[in-house]
């Protein structure tokens, strides 16, 4: 009967015990050293190099890689409709698919660390594509904002937003 009563005194006092937070814990920019502020900065203008080193390449399958795929990642496309991570990587491979070359040439870049595992990448390029069929096209004013979040350790862009103009032909 003893073994009862303390079982139940224990069960009640871990019910009314609060819960343990196991959710990861952020630090927010105002709490953090520069040089720690500094090398996520770093960390995520390398990321984004080898990014648009790979949408030249052409390889969707390695661009995707820099996203997260999950039911919660948005894009907004430069025709303004919402998708998901599928649409985003149909909407691209198709681009892709029709090129034979294309170089991305980063005009202005803006990283905004919001926490110590979420950070605001605002960038604007110009494109020039060489189609398969041999015309050469330009996209004179491409911008992009892609929110990075700190995943098990790895930054993934969890949402991406583009907005262009329409591509030029270039004679």
């Amino acid at each position: 009967m003893l073994a009862v009563i303390t079982a139940l005194f224990l069960f009640a006092a871990g019910c009314s015990s609060p819960a343990k937070d196991n959710d990861t814990k952020t630090t927010a920019v105002s709490a953090m050293a520069p040089e720690q502020k500094q090398a996520i900065e770093q960390e995520i203008s390398s990321l984004v190099k080898e990014f648009f080193q790979q949408v030249e390449k052409l390889d969707i399958e390695t661009c995707m890689s820099y996203f997260e795929n999950t039911p919660d990642f948005q894009a907004v496309n430069p025709d303004g409709t919402f998708g998901d991570y599928d649409a985003l990587k149909k909407l691209n491979a198709d681009g892709f698919s029709q090129m034979k070359t294309l170089s991305v040439v980063p005009t202005k870049e803006a990283i905004r660390v919001l926490t110590d595992s979420l950070v605001l990448y605002t960038f604007s390029v110009e494109q020039d594509a060489t189609l398969k069929t041999g015309q050469k096209i330009k996209y004179e004013h491409v911008a992009g904002t892609m929110l990075f979040t700190k995943i098990n350790g790895a930054w993934k862009a969890t949402f991406y937003q583009e907005s262009a103009s329409a591509p030029v032909a270039v004679k």
